[in-house]
């Protein structure tokens, strides 16, 4: 439909660290073991790599300012209220 092999996301290792903790507090444990893969979604029709997994949001700004990228970081209008910012306050927090 398409017309590719794999869709590429832009998930970092704070991604999946939030996924994970979200899994983790909603009891959901058969999304935890899914959501580390770095390639989902192989069993429907396209699936979906994370290349950037082991790579934390702060390394990508930093590479793109020392590169001179345009970069440009918007969050979710809804993420703060939503179960997503909770985790990702609470890592802030133990971190």
């Amino acid at each position: 439909m398409l017309g590719v092999d794999k869709i590429v996301t832009g998930h970092n290792a704070d991604d999946i660290a939030e996924t994970v903790l979200m899994n983790l507090l909603r009891g959901d444990f058969f999304r935890l073991g899914k959501c580390v893969e770095i390639v989902t979604g192989k069993d429907g029709v396209t699936p979906r790599s994370k290349p950037f997994k082991y790579t934390y949001e702060k390394e990508i700004v930093m590479y793109a300012y020392h590169k001179k990228l345009d970069y440009f970081s918007t969050e979710c209008i809804y993420s703060p209220n939503a179960f997503r910012g909770h985790a990702r306050e609470l890592i802030k927090d133990l971190e």
